[in-house]
């Protein structure tokens, strides 16, 4: 407060019975120590945090079911090829094969942001990985499920790498 002015208390417009001198510097409403976000450009409300992060999400609902049919084949398709190259190959080609997931399914959305396609696409591999587990453990032929064939050291190590990959690529943005 400034000499000689005395001016009446402000409460945080989130919690009404605490006391605040401090605004959000977008909205100018008053917010206390507990609601207040620091920004590059100051601190501001949860409410106007929220707003600018939406305008950066650009997709819809449909960008979702896209990008599973579109990483559950390739993640497919890389596991198949993982597991034949074996677990020391799956060292170095499954973060390439999680790139090559997430640019296609980037592309396949038409570079559209959402909230969640990292997920999406995450789950996507890792059902992609058992899936291929399964087929090769021979479930999909009738055979006994059997889990010393089920669990292999390379399939585990693409689904980690592969997902960990294209997750954060997607996840991180443009």
């Amino acid at each position: 407060m400034r000499e000689g002015k005395m001016s009446e208390p402000l409460f945080c417009v989130n919690h009404p019975n605490v006391e605040t001198t401090l605004r959000c510097n977008r909205c100018g409403d008053p917010i206390c120590v507990r609601c207040a976000i620091r920004t590059p450009v100051g601190y501001r409300c949860p409410r106007c945090v929220r707003e600018q992060q939406a305008a950066f999400y650009t997709g819809t609902a449909f960008d979702y079911p896209i990008a599973a049919l579109i990483a559950l084949p390739l993640a497919a398709a890389g596991a198949y090829f993982i597991s034949f190259v074996g677990f020391f190959f799956a060292f170095f080609l499954s973060p390439v094969a999680g790139a090559i997931v997430s640019e296609a399914v980037w592309y396949g959305v038409r570079r559209r942001r959402t909230r969640y396609l990292w997920l999406v696409v995450g789950v996507s591999i890792i059902v992609a990985t058992l899936l291929v587990a399964l087929y090769q453990a021979g479930l999909f032929a009738g055979y006994p499920l059997v889990l010393g064939r089920l669990l292999r050291l390379d399939l585990g190590i693409y689904g980690v790498m592969a997902t960990s990959t294209a997750a954060a690529r997607l996840r991180i943005g443009r």
